[in-house]
C-alpha cells in the first residue's frame, strides 16, 4: 500500500530528475557532445527505475506484487547506471 506522502515524494523525484535531464539535454544541444546525450538517456532510465516500485504500486497494484516491483526497479536501474558509466568512459 502506497501512502500519500510516498506518492508525493515520487512525483517530486520525477519532476526534479526530469529537470536535471532537461539541463543535460540543453547542454547537449549547445555542444553536440554525444556523451551528454548518452548521459541524459542513462539518467532518464535511472530515475525511472529508481521509483518504479512506487509507480507500480500506484498504477499496477492489482497486477504486480511488491517484491516483483522492487526487482524490476533494480533491473531497470542497473542499465541506467551502465549507460551513464559508458557515457563517462566514452568521453
Amino acid at each position: 500500500m502506497i501512502t500519500t506522502i510516498e506518492a508525493v515524494l515520487t512525483a517530486i523525484v520525477y519532476l526534479l530528475g526530469g529537470a536535471f535531464i532537461l539541463f543535460i539535454y540543453e547542454a547537449y544541444t549547445h555542444t553536440h557532445q554525444k556523451n551528454l546525450l548518452i548521459l541524459a538517456i542513462g539518467m532518464f532510465v535511472l530515475i525511472f527505475g529508481s521509483n518504479f516500485d512506487m509507480l507500480a504500486g500506484l498504477l499496477l497494484s492489482g497486477y504486480i506484487t511488491e517484491s516483483t516491483a522492487r526487482i524490476l526497479a533494480l533491473l531497470i536501474e542497473i542499465p541506467g547506471i551502465l549507460i551513464m558509466l559508458y557515457s563517462v568512459i566514452k568521453s
